[in-house]
């Protein structure tokens, strides 16, 4: 992952310095990062879809410098929006944060299949060798998925964070929108909100998926690391809940669980994943 994780790169994203009113969406790896953008984008310009990805209009802070795009720039509406997965210790601040979580089994699949279309080819490594390779414990260390969501979570009185949970989004999309748009201090009318969630639903984003494919981010990865830039790799997907080929073991789940309780149970009295769902929602 460092090969095309440049320092210079990151750093300089480290060193933006936002606006008051920026937002920049930063949930960890897919968490709804994606979905996310679409939505906050649809709301300041009434459901543009006038951009090639979806990043070229919330432009990726790690990623900006090495993809030539000056985050200090004007961008096509206000406010401005970007994307980030940093934790709240790395990201830049000064500006609006919106942030969602996912239970850690789902995201963790998630980025089994994000890694089968970019990273090696379909077939090759099963979801049992990936979460051996991965190694979820080593995932409580800097830039991991515990380390993002204990320095999020941390934030859950700031007034300039809203958090989100993936599955909550999923279950109520129209609510989303609506605390998205209250966050983001757009006015919702009705021709605007049903628009925005018509464009955030799962079938119009299936039916754009082009436009949702980090395609800038992936040719710089295929030039970087010499893997080839597969153009029909979609992050959009119709979903895989049935497929044994996407299910985690119970040996896998009690690894996730333990990881749970050592690193965020002990900390902050939260037994499992659905006492933060929860309370996210009150």
């Amino acid at each position: 992952m460092q090969r095309f994780f440049l320092k210079q790169c990151r750093e300089h994203g480290l060193a933006f310095q936002p606006r008051a009113t920026d937002i920049i969406i930063t949930p960890f790896s897919k968490c709804g990062t994606t979905w996310l953008q679409q939505i906050a984008h649809g709301l300041r310009t009434r459901g543009s879809m006038d951009f090639e990805e979806i990043s070229n209009v919330t432009p990726w802070i790690e990623v900006a410098f090495d993809l030539g795009i000056d985050l200090d720039a004007s961008q096509v509406a206000e406010p401005r929006v970007f994307k980030s997965h940093l934790s709240w210790w790395d990201i830049p601040k000064g500006g609006r944060y919106i942030v969602s979580f996912r239970a850690p089994s789902d995201a963790f699949i998630s980025l089994y299949r994000f890694f089968e279309g970019f990273f090696f080819e379909p077939g090759t490594i099963d979801l049992d060798t990936f979460f051996r390779w991965r190694n979820p414990s080593a995932e409580m260390g800097e830039r991991g998925y515990w380390h993002h969501l204990a320095s999020w979570w941390e934030q859950r009185n700031n007034p300039d964070v809203l958090m989100l949970c993936y599955e909550d989004m999923r279950a109520d999309l129209p609510e989303t929108v609506r605390r998205i748009a209250a966050f983001m201090d757009i006015p919702l009318d009705d021709e605007l909100f049903d628009c925005v969630v018509r464009q955030a639903s799962r079938q119009f984003m299936l039916e754009h998926r082009e436009q949702f494919g980090e395609a800038p981010f992936r040719r710089l990865m295929s030039q970087r690391i010499g893997l080839p830039f597969e153009a029909n790799a979609y992050k959009v997907t119709p979903g895989v809940r049935e497929d044994p080929k996407y299910q985690l073991t119970a040996a896998h789940q009690r690894e996730l669980e333990k990881i749970w309780q050592a690193q965020l149970a002990n900390q902050f009295g939260l037994e499992s994943y659905e006492d933060l769902r929860h309370e996210v929602s009150v």
